[in-house]
């Protein structure tokens, strides 16, 4: 498997013409491609960790999305449900994004969109606003220490598994 992860920014005035392009960047390539808005993730291992998942639900035929690409998207959201794994995903406006693609010719992929994204350093979710996304308290926060909320977040991650 071929998994490239990188950050930048976007400036989306339609969320479904942008994710056009990228879905046609993809099937063009034969990568999948998501992009997640990066306020709500803790970094590349929460990424990867979704990718896992998703990826082991599939094999196993235990999927809730139809797509690969709606699989990780949930498990990065640590949700069941489809209608609110997209929070996770674009927005209307400015967005500062990490991006995914995964296996096809995915180099060209990379260059294909590193031509719509500014790149810029990589960036990490403040923690309150993970806490807010992952239901995270101040106790688990007191116990682990804040450095470590990127653990929980991946924990949550996980334990979509133990909730279908």
């Amino acid at each position: 498997m071929t998994m490239k992860i990188f950050s930048g920014k976007l400036d989306v005035e339609s969320v479904a013409g942008t994710l056009k392009t990228i879905n046609g960047i993809g099937k063009d390539t034969g990568s999948t491609i998501v992009l997640f808005d990066a306020a709500k993730i803790a970094g590349k291992p929460h990424i990867e960790s979704a990718v896992m998942h998703a990826e082991r639900s599939f094999a196993e035929g235990k999927n809730i999305a139809r797509t690969l690409s709606m699989e990780i998207l949930l498990y990065a959201s640590g949700q069941r449900q489809c209608s609110l794994a997209p929070r996770f995903g674009l927005q209307a406006g400015q967005n500062q994004v990490y991006v995914l693609i995964l296996d096809g010719d995915a180099g060209r992929a990379e260059e294909e969109i590193r031509e719509l994204i500014e790149e810029s350093n990589e960036v990490t979710a403040d923690t309150k606003t993970l806490m807010r996304e992952f239901s995270i308290t101040e106790e688990e926060i007191g116990v682990v220490g804040e450095d470590r909320i990127g653990e929980l977040v991946i924990e949550r991650v996980a334990m979509l598994d133990a909730w279908r």
